[in-house]
């Protein structure tokens, strides 16, 4: 499955994007909340984080596959729990997400069907549903993502000790911008894990300021 898509913004429509990874090009689903920031980075690259799922119905032959794209880990979580409302399938909750999945997760948390209820897709029906399945599980999403920077500035070797900082715990927006500093102190740094002490140096030190 493919799970993260690296590349140059090529075209954005009004819901889909199309990103350039070497030498294919992908067109992914993405949500109404993503799309001015997709707009402000066209021609850079970035990373998305992505599902893939199959769309059409089995009994005409029509099916084809599909992804969806996010701009953080956090809202592709947070679509993830939104698919599990009945009612909400792959399209109708990438619809609903017309703003931050913070502001969603807030109106969930505080039974607010009118809010929830003016988003696409989603009636009061479907907003009593959403309450009644998702709320008290949602907090982890009231805290923004930052978005992340574009990542064409960064190499290999900065990349691969980016995903080290992730998988052990570390916010992307937060790794990206330790990595991004720590080389910019010392140009010498060469390995990844170099790069990974480095990056701790600064995280702790940012930590130790009152």
């Amino acid at each position: 499955m493919i799970c993260r898509v690296t590349g140059r913004i090529l075209l954005v429509r009004d819901e889909s994007v199309v990103v350039e990874g070497g030498d294919l090009a992908y067109e992914l689903l993405v949500p109404r909340s993503a799309r001015a920031d997709l707009q402000h980075l066209h021609g850079e690259a970035i990373t998305l984080f992505t599902i893939q799922f199959i769309e059409g119905n089995p009994a005409m032959g029509h099916l084809a596959p599909r992804l969806v794209g996010f701009l953080s880990e956090v809202e592709r979580d947070f679509y993830t729990e939104l698919t599990k409302v009945k009612g909400l399938g792959m399209r109708k909750a990438l619809r609903a997400m017309s703003v931050p999945a913070a502001q969603i997760a807030a109106a969930i948390e505080a039974g607010d069907t009118r809010a929830l209820s003016g988003l696409p897709e989603i009636g009061a029906r479907t907003a009593a549903q959403v309450i009644a399945h998702l709320r008290g599980k949602v907090q982890r999403f009231l805290v923004a993502e930052v978005v992340p920077a574009p990542v064409a500035e960064m190499s290999a070797v900065q990349l691969v000790a980016l995903d080290i900082l992730v998988h052990w715990g570390d916010r992307r927006a937060d790794a990206q911008r330790w990595v991004t500093a720590a080389v910019e102190a010392d140009a010498g740094l060469a390995e990844p894990d170099q790069i990974v002490r480095a990056a701790y140096r600064i995280k702790n030190a940012a930590g130790r300021q009152p």
